[in-house]
């Protein structure tokens, strides 16, 4: 198989972005709702995720992910290590998630037991150990769906009900459509926003100025949101836990830095390395400045739908974390790890909370 080409230069990969015409999405013989797919079919798509995250679902969604990140916080023990990642971030995503879309609390260890076999295949390449991985989520989604479908259709206005009720093409989503779009909201964002969590309590412990400083928005009453998001943006496109997305060129192509490529070249959309391009981004921490060209989310069509929801649910973990505590501070006997390529971001992250 040919090694993909990666683009790391911030122009080349927002070029090959907003390009899926030259840069094609279908990168695999798997369904993949939206993200495997172009053009007109990727927008119908695309328009049924959209529908489950709109401002008004994301503010609706608010004050559940707001309750659910106070109880998680105030369920950790005080002046004893803890693991930001495991016991703060996995636990948070996993419940706020269940609770979104309307899944079981009971599913709450199968998931987080998932997750930890999902990063041991990923991190082994061995691709029958990936498919068993596969195989197990899409049971666990597939029994969700059976036991929505079961329920009374008006017992719950819940993310898989929604979903269920979506059409597509004037006909109704089949099972696998289904299946591949919670797929790509549960299993591409458990593991995510776990890694996020990591990212920013990192920041906050190891830079006790920007913890005064989220503390301060935190116990801001007025509302500070878009500060807020912005110094969290800049946490992520510091240390980007998204890595790249798959991209293959459908014809001959030439990057704007001069880069070519012949068609069907299989194509890396870098992203870490995009949100550390010198060309764009001072060594700075500036989240203002940085903000306008941050791709942390991706860009152009494929850009990520759940932006907002994912900037909601780190917002609430932040808020309450910053409330519920005087001090964040790492665990200076305790080294934190880091995830190993095909991943991201910390894997464990030893913090005290006081």
């Amino acid at each position: 198989m040919t090694e993909p080409v990666a683009l790391t230069r911030h122009r080349d990969v927002i070029a090959a972005a907003h390009d899926p015409a030259r840069f094609s999405s279908r990168t695999s013989r798997h369904l993949h709702v939206p993200n495997g797919m172009d053009g007109a079919e990727h927008r119908a798509f695309r328009d049924i995720v959209e529908r489950q995250m709109t401002p008004a679902i994301v503010a609706s969604l608010e004050p559940m992910l707001q309750a659910t990140a106070r109880e998680v916080v105030a369920a950790l023990p005080r002046d004893e290590p803890i693991d930001a990642v495991a016991d703060l971030g996995e636990v948070f995503a996993v419940r706020a998630q269940c609770r979104w879309l309307g899944w079981p609390a009971s599913l709450e260890t199968e998931l987080r037991e998932w997750m930890a076999e999902n990063y041991a295949a990923a991190r082994a390449a061995d691709s029958s150990r990936n498919a068993v991985v596969a195989a197990w989520f899409d049971e666990i989604v597939g029994r969700q769906v059976a036991a929505h479908r079961e329920a009374d259709e008006g017992a719950a206005d819940d993310a898989t009900h929604r979903l269920l009720a979506e059409r597509v093409h004037d006909r109704p989503l089949t099972e696998d459509e289904i299946v591949s779009i919670l797929r790509n909201w549960t299993a591409g964002d458990l593991g995510s926003l776990a890694r996020c969590v990591g990212v920013v309590v990192h920041r906050l412990a190891e830079h006790p100025r920007w913890q005064q400083r989220v503390r301060a928005l935190a116990h801001d009453a007025t509302g500070a949101s878009a500060e807020l998001d912005a110094i969290l943006g800049e946490c992520l496109r510091l240390d980007d836990p998204f890595v790249a997305n798959r991209r293959v060129t459908t014809c001959p192509v030439t990057t704007p830095s001069g880069l070519a490529l012949e068609a069907g070249s299989p194509v890396l959309l870098d992203w870490t390395a995009a949100n550390r391009d010198p060309e764009v981004f001072t060594a700075r921490f500036d989240p203002h400045a940085h903000a306008e060209h941050n791709v942390v989310f991706g860009a152009g069509p494929h850009v990520c739908p759940g932006r907002d929801l994912s900037y909601a649910e780190l917002r609430a973990l932040a808020v309450a974390l910053l409330q519920g505590t005087d001090d964040i501070a790492l665990v200076h006997d305790r080294q934190p790890t880091r995830h190993l390529p095909p991943l991201a971001g910390w894997a464990t992250l030893p913090v005290v909370l006081r």
